[in-house]
């Protein structure tokens, strides 16, 4: 079942196997757009195109007055607490969050929505994630939760959706299932539970599926899904990028043959690729720096900037332009950064071969050891003393309703000379920068979004070769199928894809395998055994000897098994079949006695060399043909042209075993 309208905001509930798996978590940051800026400061305050709050004491609602909306380029604004929402709403979406067994993370994108999930329903299983993922979705809340703090009190959220729905207006229906911004204790009481795995580990939940991660090189920790039953397999392929960036590649080999792919890692704006969105960020930069004006970035710290920051301090340098400062904003800047340099194991080979030369991984080290990069916390006053125009800052938060972000706009956006520049996709829009208008500095949109354009979506697709092909409805027009049969998912719909199977998992116990007897039918080996099925402890159907009561009432039960046991029938067909069987042939193999018969089948000139490790090699020649063969503990291999050599060495090995 797809939950999200929003297709680069995937989510999916899955039931495979009688277990349901939740596919993502991410936040719906939809409802803080239409909220008015965050600002702390009264006189920045002013510089925007809003009403100026009333102020209420902690625990009192708003006064009692009008709907405070207000109109920019025909976007109503609404002054209210920050808020957010799940990409599904739970009014028009139930979901019984009991039965959930399991989410599974992508990326720390799509884990946001965790401390909602875990504190506002009776969610109980279990989730998993890579580490990047939990500690960069850690930072990103707890950095929303600091700018909410330093925020004045405004009312409770509850008296808003009143006032809503008292005015009859029809936003009352979705602001029900808006939320306010957690704390950050909360996030890290939500985020102590999810479980941490590493790519390629193999992690078995209730007993029944195999769930696997692999790199989808979208962003540090960024994975896909394998999940796996006893005669399935399923896949969950979320953002994925083949750029060449920070991140380890993508893999998608352990997804090939999948039975059923669930495909949601394409780029919706094609054309404007990330290597071409730093060129024109980086020639955009110097034109703005080269006429005195300052450059503003609203930005996470994470993600992208860490290639933003090497990217633009190389095309400085190169340009001779090094003496502009940046800056980075953030309360949780110097967090990012230092996670960053230790997550070795989660970069690409040329990030890691710095580590072995005891270097870090990332260019911002340098830079803030050289001072070319600084750090704060705030706009404070350690900002306002050291910071040095023209400049280029990096701040939270990309929506510019929250963070420092929303201060340096205000401030700088009535200065031609400035310039923002918009790199986020989702916060690339009209609405983020209505409540700033009129906006005098020039405003650059250089999305830098990482999934993989439709060509290259559908040159992997190809080669996975999947039966069955899901992928959102937005995906249809893209044409990134690469040729696999696909069926295309709306919102809300439910999907049925049946994977029905006749072959059954059946353990074999030990007291069973003692009584196997090998017989042959055909060209093909049997293992032929009598027994019931039973019910054993691990939940699986367990192949046990004959009970007392299923000897004294004649049953006569069995199975019978063909090679590795790929195939099963039952007892009466194998032993009627059993009766056709040719004989077996066993006994060991001595080169000495091989070479007898070889001998007395006009082979005068037979003898064997023994090696070291005990395999031995018998040479023959006649005229001019020649044969070898070579035996070691385990196998017999024959190497000859000629039809007649080959049959008496033949009748040589077979008068050498015993026929049973």
């Amino acid at each position: 079942k797809n939950l999200s309208p929003n297709p680069a905001n995937p989510v999916y509930l899955v039931e495979f196997c009688s277990t349901r798996l939740l596919l993502d978590c991410p936040l719906d940051f939809g409802p803080l757009l239409r909220c008015c800026p965050g600002i702390r400061c009264l006189s920045a305050r002013r510089r925007i195109s809003q009403p100026p709050r009333r102020r209420a004491r902690r625990g009192q609602g708003i006064p009692p007055g009008p709907t405070p909306f207000k109109t920019v380029e025909g976007v109503e604004l609404l002054d209210a607490p920050p808020c957010v929402s799940m990409p599904f709403s739970t009014k028009h979406c139930p979901v019984v969050w009991s039965t959930v067994d399991a989410v599974l993370i992508s990326s720390y994108h799509a884990i946001l929505g965790i401390p909602y999930l875990t504190g506002c329903t009776d969610f109980a299983g279990r989730i998993f994630a890579t580490e990047p993922s939990i500690e960069f979705g850690r930072q990103i809340l707890e950095d929303l939760a600091n700018s909410v703090d330093q925020l004045p009190h405004c009312g409770k959220l509850e008296d808003v959706v009143k006032r809503l729905r008292e005015a009859g207006h029809p936003l009352a229906d979705q602001a029900e299932n808006w939320m306010p911004v957690f704390t950050a204790a909360q996030v890290q009481s939500a985020f102590d539970s999810v479980q941490r795995v590493s790519f390629n580990q193999r992690v078995q939940l209730l007993n029944d599926l195999l769930l696997t991660p692999v790199s989808s090189g979208f962003c540090i920790g960024g994975c896909n899904w394998l999940i796996e039953s006893d005669f399935h397999r399923m896949a969950y392929m979320s953002a994925s990028s083949q750029w060449t960036c920070h991140p380890l590649p993508m893999s998608w080999q352990a997804l090939v043959g999948c039975d059923l792919l669930l495909f949601n890692g394409a780029c919706l704006l094609p054309g404007q690729t990330p290597d071409r969105s730093v060129e024109d960020i980086c020639s955009a930069l110097v034109t703005v720096l080269s006429q005195g004006g300052s450059a503003l970035f609203p930005c996470r710290p994470c993600g992208v900037l860490f290639d933003l920051l090497e990217s633009i301090s190389n095309h400085l340098d190169a340009k001779g332009m090094r003496r502009y400062p940046m800056y980075l904003v953030s309360a949780r800047a110097k967090n990012s950064l230092s996670f960053a340099d230790i997550c070795g194991e989660w970069l690409s080979a040329e990030r890691q071969k710095r580590l072995y030369t005891a270097d870090v991984p990332f260019g911002h080290a340098e830079m803030l050891q050289q001072n070319q990069l600084q750090q704060f916390s705030s706009l404070g006053s350690d900002f306002g003393r050291q910071c040095s125009q023209p400049c280029i800052v990096f701040a939270t938060d990309p929506c510019l309703r929250l963070g420092e972000a929303v201060h340096l706009a205000a401030a700088w956006g009535r200065d031609r000379a400035n310039a923002l520049f918009l790199t986020d996709p989702q916060f690339a829009d009209v609405q983020t920068l209505a409540p700033f208008q009129p906006l005098a500095m020039p405003v650059h949109r250089f999305t830098m979004d990482m999934r993989m354009q439709p060509s290259q979506a559908a040159d992997v697709l190809s080669l996975l070769r999947c039966g069955r092909l899901v992928m959102p409805e937005a995906y249809r027009r893209l044409d990134c199928h690469g040729g696999c049969p696909v069926s295309y998912s709306q919102y809300l719909s439910v999907m049925q894809f049946p994977l029905d199977s006749s072959d059954q998992l059946l353990e074999l116990s030990p007291a069973l395998a003692r009584t196997v007897r090998p017989v042959r039918v055909g060209d093909r080996q049997l293992a032929l055994l009598e027994g019931e099925v039973t019910m054993g402890r691990s939940g699986r159907r367990r192949l046990e000897p004959l009970s007392e009561a299923a000897k004294s009432s004649g049953s006569t039960g069995g199975a019978v098994g063909f090679g590795s046991g790929s195939e099963l029938k039952p007892l009466l067909a194998a032993v009627e079949s059993s009766q056709t069987a040719k004989p077996l042939l066993t006994g060991q193999l001595r080169p000495e006695e091989l070479v007898r018969q070889l001998r007395a089948r006009n082979f005068p000139g037979a003898k064997h060399e023994l090696a070291e490790d005990g395999s031995w090699s018998i040479f023959l020649e006649v005229g001019h043909q020649e044969a070898l063969i070579t035996g070691s503990a385990g196998a017999t291999h024959v190497y000859c042209d000629d039809e007649k050599i080959r049959l008496v060495v033949r009748e040589s090995l077979l008068a050498c075993l015993v026929l049973v």
